[in-house]
């Protein structure tokens, strides 16, 4: 059942969303939803709740943390049926998906007061009009991811109880239907995330080019030393290998200008065999599929002569067989 919940938040965006919306970076919809309310990111401020609601107007929490940056909002109708349980643990599912740091998990029948706070503040964007719920039905759900910058989510779950709405949701957005609202809170400058590649975009590239850049793969400086910021890429190559029994992949280590060429090319193939090492006795991926080498210096796909450049260099590659 737990593969079942994971994989119905990678379908695609349904045709019905609200003209103009799109999902937030990263993080995957449930399936079949819909996008009935969005604001698109713009720079302002939020109170992330990280405990239980102690006041509504102004909404004040046991504990909270002020949150700045490009906020955006995100309002989905789930499919008829599913049920917001359902849906919350789909989200419980994403958040460890993204390796996100949990800050406060409450499930059902959190006191009723998240929905008129949240009501209030979504209807200055236009999504109040359909905000009212079942208070005994709402959950909630707050993190942050893990990197120096963080990107913040709050996701709130819950059913539509009754209310008036415009003639377009009406279609969709009946009694007791799940409905989630989603903020999100990013960095003023996004970096540049070539980290996390699941196992579906692993495979399609290996189907297009022969290969797949990993950036998530870190080890720790001048060693080959995995270090554990790494496992959701990991898992992600267990999983590519795991659905396609046959697969066979070279792993290649790719490293940048800095430090002798001998001593690149002898680093970058400990690494790769350090990543072949863990997916054969962590992940049980048979050794006969799997082989290492390793390219050093020798193949950039970036220049050298700045930051950016490097770190697109530093890389392991999975390249088929």
């Amino acid at each position: 059942m737990t593969c079942l919940l994971a994989l119905l938040l990678i379908w695609p965006a349904a045709a019905a969303d609200l003209p103009g919306s799109q999902d937030p970076p990263l993080m995957k919809r449930y399936a079949g939803s819909e996008i009935i309310g969005y604001r698109s990111p713009k720079f302002d401020e939020f109170l992330l709740p990280l405990g239980k609601p102690t006041q509504l107007d102004p909404p004040a929490y046991a504990k909270s943390q002020k949150v700045e940056g490009l906020m955006s909002r995100y309002t989905y109708v789930a499919p008829e049926g599913r049920t917001p349980a359902e849906v919350f643990r789909n989200y419980q599912l994403e958040f460890q998906r993204l390796n996100l740091v949990t800050l406060f998990e409450k499930g059902v029948n959190v006191s009723g007061w998240f929905g008129p706070t949240l009501g209030r503040a979504a209807s200055e964007d236009g999504l109040g009009q359909i905000l009212s719920y079942n208070e005994a039905q709402e959950r909630v759900l707050s993190g942050k991811s893990k990197d120096p910058q963080p990107v913040w989510y709050f996701v709130f779950v819950t059913a539509y109880k009754d209310g008036i709405m415009p003639d377009r949701m009406r279609s969709s957005v009946t009694k007791d239907r799940t409905l989630v609202h989603l903020v999100v809170v990013a960095p003023e400058k996004m970096e540049e995330r070539m980290e996390f590649v699941n196992a579906a975009d692993m495979a399609r590239s290996l189907t297009d080019t022969g290969k797949v850049a990993l950036y998530g793969i870190h080890f720790d400086t001048g060693k080959d030393t995995i270090r554990d910021d790494s496992k959701a890429t990991l898992d992600e190559i267990g999983r590519l290998l795991a659905s396609d029994p046959q697969a066979r992949l070279h792993v290649v280590g790719h490293t940048d200008n800095q430090g002798n060429a001998e001593y690149n090319i002898d680093l970058s193939r400990r690494r790769a065999a350090a990543v072949v090492h863990v997916l054969t006795t962590q992940h049980g991926v048979a050794a006969s599929r799997l082989d290492s080498f390793g390219c050093g210096l020798y193949a950039p796909v970036s220049s050298n002569t700045t930051e950016d450049g490097r770190a697109k260099n530093r890389r392991v590659e999975l390249v088929k067989w």
